[in-house]
């Protein structure tokens, strides 16, 4: 690692996961991984992985290598490490007590 910046094979490896289509893959994937599309940002990447676009700021740490721009570039590959769910849970609304 140089400096503050991780490629995400050192973040992997640093939080004891493996990037997809290695051999030694744990038993249960700690990370997804997402191909960005055309037009794709950080949000709507957030968005996709864990239904709330303000959680960039982990997927910018696990994919230090990947620019921070106002959309990202077509084709990459982002990791986007699994959380715990903070949000409401599937059948309810914000607004339900």
């Amino acid at each position: 690692m140089s400096g503050n910046v991780m490629t995400p094979a050192e973040f992997a490896a640093a939080y004891g996961m493996v990037p997809a289509g290695t051999a030694a893959a744990p038993a249960t994937p700690q990370y997804l991984s997402y191909v960005t599309g055309p037009a794709d940002r950080w949000d709507t990447v957030a968005w996709r992985a864990y239904g709330d676009p303000t959680q960039v700021s982990g997927l910018i740490l696990a994919n230090a290598t990947v620019p921070i721009s106002p959309v990202l570039p077509q084709g990459i590959t982002i990791y986007c490490p699994l959380i715990a769910a903070t949000g409401p849970t599937a059948g309810t609304t914000p607004w339900s007590p």
